[in-house]
């Protein structure tokens, strides 16, 4: 199940790991994850660190495509902690240059932009919060995990549904059989909704807890009191998809349509990519 003990909580708190937490919070680019028993930092999609918990000893794990021309001590505790948050820049610059090499889809990048547009632009005020990234579970790995907060019913104490979101970049092949993953979702979540409704709930508070939820403070303590539907009727589907070509047909509507919780199902367009079709003259907008 995925949660920090109280020991590793507290020390990302306000113990000596909190120099983790706090250079995670000063910089939107990367993104803090809670796993069963560790923690990942991600950039651009990529694990930068990551951190076990050992009988009270923490342990870092780096690619070592990424550690090139840094020398790190990977057994963390006061004295080196501080070491591992002054090479953040030259790890960061090395997943670039890696990533560059390898030619990797953007697609990845892409899930922790959607991250930090919901969670850490304040701003913005979405009516979604993402709590969860990579959730491996039998056969379905869900890309994002979050909740829908109605922006019309905002009040302290109520319950919220969780969204499982599956993001495609650009024309991704994998587009024609969306359906079918989303089906495996569905099957592989509603056995044990409770448990993972649980699961869900207790990292979103300990990431409330350690601040990685970049909102107003009146936002926050109403975000405290949220408990997650554990009715997976209430759930929502969601297929993220980064700029598709609208002129293609490898998304097929009238599959997702069939699917028995099409209800649920919701589709978001998204990106940068420009075609007539997503470039709208003034007048459409205004009748």
């Amino acid at each position: 199940m995925r949660k920090l003990s109280d020991n590793f909580f507290n020390c990302l708190k306000s113990g000596f790991l909190s120099g983790i937490t706090e250079a995670v919070k000063q910089d939107p680019d990367l993104n803090l994850e809670i796993r069963e028993g560790y923690i990942n930092v991600y950039y651009k999609g990529n694990s930068l660190l990551k951190l076990d918990e050992t009988k009270s000893r923490y342990k870092a794990k780096i690619d070592k495509k990424f550690l090139k021309g840094v020398n790190l001590p990977l057994d963390f505790n006061k004295d080196t902690v501080e070491q591992f948050t002054g090479s953040i820049p030259f790890l960061k610059q090395n997943i670039i240059n890696v990533s560059k090499d390898g030619k990797r889809s953007l697609e990845i990048e892409y899930e922790q932009m959607i991250i930090r547009a919901n969670n850490l632009e304040a701003q913005s005020k979405t009516e979604y919060l993402i709590v969860d990234r990579q959730y491996a579970e039998n056969k379905g790995r869900f890309d994002l995990t979050g909740i829908f907060w109605d922006r019309a019913n905002h009040r302290k104490n109520q319950e919220v549904p969780l969204c499982l979101m599956e993001v495609k970049f650009a024309l991704n092949p994998d587009i024609k059989d969306v359906h079918h993953q989303l089906a495996r979702y569905y099957e592989t979540i509603k056995s044990h909704a409770t448990e993972f409704s649980e699961e869900m709930q207790d990292i979103f508070r300990q990431k409330l807890e350690l601040g990685l939820y970049q909102q107003s403070m009146e936002r926050i303590e109403v975000l405290k009191t949220l408990s997650f539907s554990k009715d997976i009727n209430q759930f929502q589907f969601i297929l993220i998809l980064v700029d598709y070509n609208p002129n293609s047909k490898k998304l097929n509507l009238e599959n997702l349509a069939k699917l028995p919780f099409a209800n649920q199902v919701r589709i978001l367009f998204g990106g940068f990519a420009m075609w007539q079709q997503n470039v709208k003259p003034l007048s459409d907008y205004l009748s």
